[in-house]
This record gives C-alpha cells, structure tokens and sequence, in this order.
C-alpha cells in the first residue's frame, strides 16, 4: 500500500463518483477504479458499494476514511515539517555551556535575541564541562560549544574560535585587608589561601590561575577546590581563602565577599565558541551569527 492509494481512496469517499473523483486526480476514471480494487483486496475488505445509480462507503470503508485521512495529513506535516527545518524556519539547537559562562552578561543576550529572532526554533541549553563539550560536538550530541580552552586539542572536525575575554578578578573576604585596597596585584597573593577550580573540571580558568601566580614569581597555597562558580564565591564568603574569578562573577553579589581587580594586564580568561567546521545547519549558522554579533557589540 502506498501513499497514492490513499489518496485515490480519500478522494473517492469524498466525491462518491469514480468520475469526480478521476477528474479530481487529474486520471481516467477505469485505472481509479482498477487502483480501488486492489486496495480493497489488499485490505480484505470491500470498501464501497457500487451500484449502476451511486456509491457509498462500507462500514470498513468509514472507519478507514477516518484513519487514511490522519496518514495523510500526518504525512503533509512531516513533509512540511522537514522543508521548515531545511530552510531554518523551526528546529532545535542543543548548545553547551560552561557553568562560568552564564555569568557573562553577553550570553543570556545572546540567548534572549536568538529567541527573539528563531521562536520556532528550541534551544536545548546543556551545562557541560568544557572537555565534555568536545566530545559531546564530535559526537554530535551538541550543535555549539561556550567554553573555556582546555589543555588538549579540539577533534577531528571541531573548530575553537574565540569569542570573548575577559578580565580576572580577586575575590576576597569583606574582612580581609585586600579588600580595603583598590586593586590586587598577584604578589599580594603569595602568602594567601586560594580557593581554585580543580584541573580536571575547570582547566579554562586552571591554567591561567597557575600561571598568573608563576609569573608572579610564588607557587599558590590552595586550601579548597570548587566545581561551580556560585559554590566558590560562597566559600570566599564564608571567610575560607580568595579565589580568582572572571569578572562577571561579580553579578553575584554576595554578602561577605568584594570583587577587586587584579593589576596585571594579562589577567583575563576567554571564552571559546566551538562547532564542527563543516556544519551548514541553519539553526548552528544562525546561533553562531548571533553569538558573534553581541561578542562585537559594546
């Protein structure tokens, strides 16, 4: 059975007349009703009732009226359905985000005007690691990456492209006496506890720590390791060590803690959009636009 015996069916029990029907089809009314036939010895059931004056539906016929007509709508909207997504109308993006990411004021932006501009298309917002959004975009089970560069090459395919630093930034315990000064200087820090994200879970903002304080010519005394930014202030908060943190943390503004620049020029951490080189998806292409566009904007 395929599609068209259904819609020569339809269009029979619509017209009840082999001969409007025929016309409707755009065909000679003897094949309709050949096609008809074998639909119904197909089926093992007579659809119709001819007789020389009408014809009407069998009981089987009504109720397979009802299903043939949800087969061929549903098939009408999966067609459309696929021409929409192909054209970049509606779909859905998965995109994978590191937790530090969110504090950047630029993504939730990003976010709120690709809304804005797809709003049939879902955005499937995935927190992820930085190292698991490699692998998550070669595997293809995300369409865009925000992270922060890992220790280790990108696969096969997976392209890194930067999109936004930003400056670093000490958090220190209200009661410190850091916190009375106007900036921090990383030699201040020499004799500090710090509170650092693990190697494994947060090499974007690892690394940079480690060698801000190499450079500062002292090999850091870390007290605490923290996952997740939130977790982290909280801890400065609790009066447990300073930690280094990007600047947009500071929209946590969380009592017990102050935010102070850090004056070394190379401070900063940046943020990476990664995607499979030679996607053409027209939702990634699209995301990604925006994600430049806010990047560039003031």
């Amino acid at each position: 059975m395929e599609m068209r015996h259904l819609r020569y069916f339809v269009a029979v029990a619509e017209e009840l007349n082999f001969t409007r029907a025929a016309l409707r089809l755009h065909m000679a009314q003897p094949p309709l009703s050949t096609q008809i036939r074998a639909l119904e010895e197909e089926i093992g059931a007579e659809l119709f009732v001819r007789d020389t004056r009408r014809v009407f539906l069998t009981q089987a016929g009504k109720e397979f009226l009802v299903r043939a007509r949800a087969i061929l709508a549903a098939a009408q909207a999966a067609t459309e359905a696929a021409r929409s997504a192909s054209a970049g109308i509606f779909g859905r993006i998965a995109l994978g985000v590191t937790a530090s990411a969110m504090f950047t004021e630029r993504l939730p932006r990003a976010l709120r005007g690709f809304g804005r501009d797809h709003a049939h298309v879902e955005i499937d917002l995935q927190e992820m690691a930085s190292v698991a959004q490699l692998g998550a975009l070669y595997e293809r089970v995300l369409d865009v990456g925000i992270l922060r560069k890992p220790d280790m090459r990108p696969p096969e395919g997976v392209h890194l492209e930067q999109w936004y630093r930003a400056p670093l930034v000490a958090a220190v315990p209200e009661g410190h006496a850091l916190a009375r000064q106007e900036a921090v200087a990383m030699a201040d820090l020499a004799d500090e506890a710090l509170i650092t994200y693990p190697r494994d879970a947060g090499i974007g903002l690892y690394w940079p720590v480690m060698q801000l304080c190499a450079q500062a010519g002292f090999r850091p005394r870390v007290v605490r390791e923290a996952r997740e930014p939130a977790f982290m202030v909280g801890l400065v908060a609790a009066g447990l060590g300073i930690a280094i943190v990007p600047q947009d943390t500071r929209c946590m503004a969380l009592e017990g803690v102050a935010y102070k620049p850090i004056t070394e020029r190379d401070a900063a951490s940046t943020l990476y959009l990664a995607y499979r080189a030679a996607d053409t998806d027209p939702h990634t292409e699209a995301m990604l636009a925006t994600l430049r566009a806010v990047a560039s904007a003031p």
